[in-house]
């Protein structure tokens, strides 16, 4: 019998030292709900898992983009009808100018309502906006493609748009104040020599910004030229961000301004405006059922993109779901066996200590 090195209890030691670490770990999966708590529970796993996570997000937020995209559509939808509806009673009143069952005075009136309404629908698209953009003025994401105001020298950095419609805006500069003015729209602001300065004209949608060295001699006369462009939405995460995993809306298919539409001009204050304008109606109800068409595809598309989303996300979160959460049954399982053999390694370790008393006998 050997007193000095208890073979017996360093064995149930070492063995329930290993029992009690399976116990510890089965703790902490049972009380997280996960398998892989740490790299070491699997590595691969865990790097596959983290992978399926990230595109799990990335889906999931493109499904919220694809939602925003019809929200883009309905707010344009919406608009559009209300044109149409205001196209179909300009129409009325250019029919009924058109009679000379109508005398002088009646066609003044007629035609007072026929203005009215022209004006409210190039109202209406310059009101119709997503995210501070203009959406029927044919420059939803339009950008600027030209023009002489950024020409190095000239004291402009950048120029910013905010539903600013697609065309020319020239600048005149002096005695303390630049217009920028497109068409017959313009707006006027202070400006000064040698300082930092933006340009907010919010009336036309165009901010121009300036260094310190702008002079209002060297930026009278300069341009900025703004093309149409797309709007573009991410709507998918499959590795393909600038072609597949995108859709876009070209801005200029949703042009419904009255210049753009051919009714710009239009009156009803003769018969023969009413009839001209009669024709020009009919192509502006042709324009703008072509622009609902538009719509209508981009919602058709933009439905079928989310709900493939959705589906994408239910099984990527599958897929994770079953290399990184954890079967609570078998680890149940796992955790009370080794609670049991614990129990068993603890008195089995008290028994080896126990052995040595034996020697005491011996030494009576």
């Amino acid at each position: 019998m050997k007193i000095n090195t208890n073979v017996a209890a360093m064995a149930a030691a070492r063995n329930l030292g290993l029992v009690q670490n399976e116990v510890q770990k089965s703790s902490e999966k049972l009380s997280s709900g996960f398998r892989i708590n740490h790299a070491s529970d699997d590595a691969a796993g865990l790097g596959i898992a983290n992978k399926l996570r990230s595109d799990i997000r990335a889906y999931t937020q493109a499904s919220r983009n694809a939602e925003q995209a019809n929200s883009v559509y309905n707010i344009a939808e919406g608009a559009a009808q209300s044109i149409q509806s205001m196209l179909e009673r300009m129409k009325e009143l250019a029919a009924q100018s058109a009679s000379d069952s109508v005398d002088s005075a009646g066609r003044t009136r007629v035609n007072a309502e026929f203005q009215a309404l022209k004006n409210e629908i190039d109202r209406t698209v310059n009101t119709t906006k997503f995210q501070g953009n203009t959406l029927l003025n044919g420059a939803f994401g339009a950008s600027v493609t030209g023009g002489t105001a950024l020409a190095a020298g000239g004291g402009v950095y950048s120029v910013g748009l905010s539903g600013a419609a697609t065309g020319t805006y020239t600048i005149a500069a002096g005695s303390g104040v630049a217009t920028l003015s497109s068409g017959s729209v313009s707006q006027t602001l202070a400006v000064s020599d040698g300082a930092i300065q933006s340009l907010n004209f919010s009336t036309l949608g165009v901010t121009i910004n300036t260094d310190s060295s702008v002079l209002q001699a060297t930026i009278t006369g300069k341009t900025v030229i703004v093309g149409g462009g797309a709007g573009t939405f991410l709507v998918g995460a499959s590795g393909s961000y600038t072609t597949n995993d995108v859709l876009t809306i070209t801005g200029s298919s949703l042009d419904l301004r009255t210049a753009t539409l051919g009714v710009g001009s239009s009156a009803a204050d003769t018969l023969s405006n009413a009839q001209t304008a009669l024709a020009a109606i009919d192509t502006a109800i042709g324009n703008v059922n072509t622009a609902l068409g538009v719509i209508g595809a981009g919602q058709s598309r933009i439905s079928n993109a989310t709900d493939n989303l959705k589906t994408v996300i239910s099984n990527y979160s599958a897929a994770e779901s079953t290399i990184r959460d954890l079967d609570m049954a078998d680890e149940m399982v796992k955790f009370s066996k080794n609670q049991i053999l614990a129990q068993a390694g603890t008195a089995m370790l008290a028994q080896a200590n126990q052995a040595g008393q034996g020697i005491l006998k011996l030494l009576q």
